[in-house]
């Protein structure tokens, strides 16, 4: 039975990209916020606006001002993110931890994959209470190693891909195997009757 690898190639490419903006490229997290915060303030200013003009719309001036406030709390996140970016990474990385020690538990992979997945998700359980804890204050030394772990995550995607690949091109390619697809057996009365 082919096994469907895409899910962990799309992963691995995720991962791969914010790990690399996250590790070099800080800035650029901070902007995208800015600028989804400042695009959903625009849109409800435009809505605020709308209910003014309007006798109609006046019941549209509450959702209009909700909606510039929710677009301050997003352009504030990243401040709040580089507050708690050590808390906040470490109960993420936690939870993917305890994941992947599960399902290296509880599946049946073939015994190097299986321990390989449970290695790492005990090094992913180790770098979370480190995160948590934080013996650094240092807010970019933890970024630099949130981003690294993600870049070890997303090379994990890329090997676990590669040996579902292999293990499905061995399955296909095994002389021994018979395909005996559209064959019918002969019925033991027409065996008989020839007899």
């Amino acid at each position: 039975m082919k096994i469907d690898n895409s899910n962990y190639i799309f992963k691995g490419i995720l991962l791969t990209v914010c790990g690399i903006l996250f590790t070099f490229f800080p800035g650029v997290l901070s902007w995208v916020f800015y600028i989804i915060g400042g695009i959903i303030i625009v849109g409800s200013a435009f809505t605020v606006l709308g209910g003014l003009g309007s006798g109609d719309g006046a019941g549209l001036m509450p959702a209009g001002i909700i909606g510039v406030l929710i677009g301050l709390f997003v352009m504030y996140l990243p401040k709040f993110i580089t507050a708690q970016l050590s808390l906040i990474a470490g109960i993420i990385i936690g939870i993917v931890a305890i994941t992947q020690i599960v399902k290296a538990l509880s599946k049946d992979f073939t015994n190097g994959l299986k321990l390989l997945q449970l290695i790492f998700g005990i090094l992913l359980l180790i770098s979370s209470i480190f995160l948590v804890f934080n013996p650094f204050k240092g807010g970019n030394i933890i970024r630099i190693i949130i981003g690294i772990v993600m870049l070890l995550f997303a090379a994990f995607n890329y090997y676990v891909a590669y040996v579902i690949n292999q293990r499905n091109s061995s399955n296909y390619s095994n002389p021994d195997v018979i395909d005996a697809t559209g064959y019918t057996a002969p019925d033991n009365n027409d065996h008989n009757r020839i007899q």
